[in-house]
């Protein structure tokens, strides 16, 4: 991985990288190792092609439950390109694999001119980098933590084949450099973070999980080819060494890197005991390793550490603070003088950590976004950190440091605390606590303790996670379900109001639309959409419906006909779809042919007149009737069916003046351009996404409380908030969220690293506090 990757402070160097020179062609490799480079080939091929067959599920999965369109977009744009491409990155890794196999035999170290820095280069990462670099820097993690001796055993034996001084690190089959060759695969590809995330962690499970067998394999191959046969699984690891002391340029690359990481610790922390001097001339602070005597020799970490751990036991029972530690120290420096006779001072470097530690801790407790729960929890691991900080300097300058995980994790795990929640049942609080006083109880707090402190942290808020994601997605699910409903419910009123109103109809034919056919409209909505065919028949019958049982005109007598029979067999239809059984029996279907034949009936040819033998002869003329003025069910035209003669013709009409079914209500619109929202409101609504955490302010039925963007519903447009358990506690339109947000009763919490953030703050000041000094 890159420099600029796996550090959040990146340091811009002027100088040339470690170059590889002496390449070879493919096919002067020895024997055993051009065999290592083709079982690593071949291995890698296995692993990516399973990545890229699985891809396409796992990225379909994901599209089916995006939150957005946008998303949903988004993974059906990578899952098409990882398609079409996949075959360009696994050459792309092969090849790279095989040009640094074939650099391997010509590889010397070169001497490295000292890196300069710059004090304005101090810049954080981009963000989205940095979630990869993390991402990657934990995959390579887990895998050393398996095979750390499998892999120096790997380094030494091929250290014997090319005479060579590779290191762990450098080495071409080190987690790192594989992962690596697979990002710089896929980097032309431009996918977004969220995909890279997602792909590195198939990464993982197809290739990662199976690389302690390839190093179980290519140790046994080359042992069987009499490379270093001796070496034995869980002996002694033995360094390659020089037979007299080598120049840089053929020194052992693990001796060389270590010079140079803690040669670049050193560069960076006088980087900050320049920043901090300005600190100190602006404020006033005169620094411990000032107040002995300009020859008097510094006190060793290990003795400063010790120095340490007394005033950390003297703190947890007394409650003395961190802001008392620098009097504690001169109190110990004063006693050994009169004990001893002898003159000592603070080293400068470590003095300089003391108050780094200090500012960083100042700028993290005022942070208004940690809830004060957090930060009470933080400031008792102010000395913990501090002693580690001491032991171990690359604190400053290694992303990676698991003390700096450890507060990034703790920071993201406790995201949804709120000043008002009751935390003394809180298990991750009651964790929390405990891992405090295990660093105040600890006598040794070093890298390795802290990483164990994250394992078990991270092990822990992945149990909490997979709870709260089956409860959020349990409410995404409902709530999306609930706007299907709501969508479907206001297009079937919209459909019917809009054929209804101004009509007058038979109160029956209403009543069927608004109870019956409604349902029918719904239910066709919900399962296949407004544009589907089966939507818009269900609106055309309701049409033809409320035709049929008009008046017609005697020219469409026929079709008239023809419609009606066609009307009846829909509304059978569409009545078995919402559970009906035989609707062909039902007095719905009844009625509504005696009404259509009604209609019929009203402009029927007039019969021949009928002479009935009378006292005195006398015409009867043909009455033209509406529907409402026919008493009962006419006979059927011949060849239409026989209707049951017990059914009583409904003719009560009805002017549908209103609507008949209720609509819901649109989210409020502004009634005054002043009530609009302004511009950048509207686009920080735009660009928000889930997952990501808020905070809102305190109102009349609620107090401040802290929710997470689960997700934003396509159908109704609302955005659904949840708490850390996945629960739903809000719900807002667009309009009323960018309202909220004018008004500052929304915010978006940071959800980037605490410790980054607060080094790139305490960075920020101390350069300002040199600016007002020159």
């Amino acid at each position: 991985m890159s420099k600029d990757h796996n550090k959040v402070v990146s340091l811009a160097s002027v100088g040339q990288g470690v170059r590889r020179q002496g390449a070879v062609s493919r096919g002067s490799l020895p024997p055993p190792l051009a065999a290592v480079r083709d079982r690593v080939q071949t291995f890698l091929r296995v692993g990516l092609s399973e990545l890229f067959d699985n891809a396409d599920d796992t990225l379909f999965a994901k599209a089916d439950r995006a939150a957005s369109n946008a998303d949903q977009s988004m993974f059906f744009d990578a899952m098409r390109l990882l398609r079409l491409q996949r075959h360009a990155v696994e050459k792309s890794c092969c090849e790279g694999l095989d040009r640094q196999f074939n650099e391997l035999q010509g590889y010397r170290r070169a001497a490295e001119a000292p890196a300069s820095y710059d004090l304005d280069s101090l810049s954080l990462v981009q963000p989205d980098e940095l979630e990869q670099t993390v991402a990657m820097d934990s995959m390579v993690g887990r895998v050393l933590a398996r095979n750390q001796q499998a892999l120096t055993h790997l380094t030494l034996r091929l250290n014997a084949l090319i005479n060579g001084g590779i290191s762990d690190a450098d080495n071409v089959l080190a987690p790192a450099q594989l992962v690596q060759l697979f990002v710089d695969g896929y980097a032309p590809l431009n996918l977004d973070i969220k995909v890279r995330l997602i792909i590195l962690k198939m990464f993982e499970r197809h290739v990662f999980n199976s690389l302690d067998s390839l190093y179980a394999d290519i140790n046994e191959l080359l042992a069987n080819a009499g490379v270093l046969p001796d070496l034995k699984q869980g002996g002694p690891v033995r360094r390659p060494r020089a037979e007299r002391p080598a120049p840089a340029a053929s020194r052992p690359a693990a001796t060389t890197g270590a010079a140079d990481d803690g040669a670049e610790q050193q560069q960076v922390l006088s980087i900050f005991s320049e920043l901090i001097s300005s600190w100190r001339h602006v404020s006033g602070d005169v620094a411990l390793s000032a107040l002995g005597a300009p020859s008097a020799p510094p006190v060793r970490s290990d003795e400063l550490l010790g120095m340490l751990n007394h005033f950390a036991s003297q703190a947890s029972h007394s409650g003395a603070s961190l802001t008392d530690l620098r009097n504690h120290i001169n109190h110990q420096l004063t006693e050994q003088q009169r004990q001893t006779g002898e003159v000592r001072k603070l080293d400068r470097v470590d003095d300089d950590v003391i108050s780094l530690v200090s500012m960083l801790f100042d700028v993290v407790l005022d942070d208004d976004q940690l809830p004060a729960a957090l930060k009470a929890l933080i400031g008792r691991m102010q000395l913990p950190i501090l002693r580690v900080a001491i032991a171990d300097k690359s604190l400053f300058n290694r992303a990676s440091h698991p003390a700096r995980r450890l507060l990034n994790e703790l920071a993201r795990a406790t995201m949804g605390w709120s000043d008002h929640d009751d935390l003394q049942r809180d298990q991750l609080h009651a964790l929390l606590e405990r891992m405090v006083d295990r660093m105040h109880g600890e006598a040794l707090v070093d890298a390795a303790f802290f990483e164990q402190m994250h394992e078990e942290l991270a092990g822990f808020v992945r149990l909490e996670q997979r709870r709260a994601e089956r409860l959020e997605q349990r409410t995404r699910d409902a709530e999306e379900g609930r706007a299907r409903v709501e969508a479907a419910r206001s297009q079937a009123a919209r459909v019917l109001n809009g054929l209804l109103m101004g009509r007058t109809l038979p109160v029956f034919v209403v009543d069927l639309l608004r109870d019956r056919w409604s349902q029918v409209l719904q239910l066709a909505h919900l399962r296949e959409g407004r544009d589907s065919s089966a939507w818009q028949d269900a609106v055309a019958l309701a049409e033809r419906l409320v035709e049929s049982v008009e008046i017609p005109v005697r020219e469409t007598l026929e079709q008239r006909r023809r419609l009606n029979e066609q009307v009846c067999e829909g509304l059978c239809d569409g009545l078995r779809l919402i559970g009906e059984e035989q609707p062909e029996d039902s007095p719905q279907l009844h009625q509504l042919q005696a009404l259509q034949q009604a209609a019929l009936a009203t402009m029927a040819p007039p019969a021949p007149p009928v002479v009935e033998p009378v006292e005195s002869s006398v015409m009867v003329e043909p009455v033209s009737a509406s529907i409402s003025e026919v008493e009962s069910v006419p006979a059927a035209e011949p060849g239409q069916p026989e209707l049951a003669v017990d059914i009583p013709l409904l003719t009560d009409m009805v002017l549908v003046e209103e609507p008949v079914l209720e609509e819901p209500l649109p989210e409020s619109q502004p009634e005054t351009v002043a009530e609009l929202p302004d511009a950048e409101a509207a686009a920080w609504v735009d660009s928000l996404h889930t997952g990501s955490w808020f905070e809102l302010a305190a109102s009349e039925d609620r107090p401040a409380q802290r929710c997470k963007l689960a997700a934003i519903i396509s159908f109704s447009g609302k955005y659904i908030f949840v708490n850390r358990s996945g629960m739903k506690v809000a719900e807002y339109g667009h309009l009323e969220l960018s309202s909220l947000y004018q008004r500052g009763e929304i915010r978006l919490l940071a959800n980037d690293q605490l410790f980054d953030r607060a080094l790139e703050s305490v960075i920020g000041n101390l350069r300002q506090l040199r600016g007002s000094r020159s």
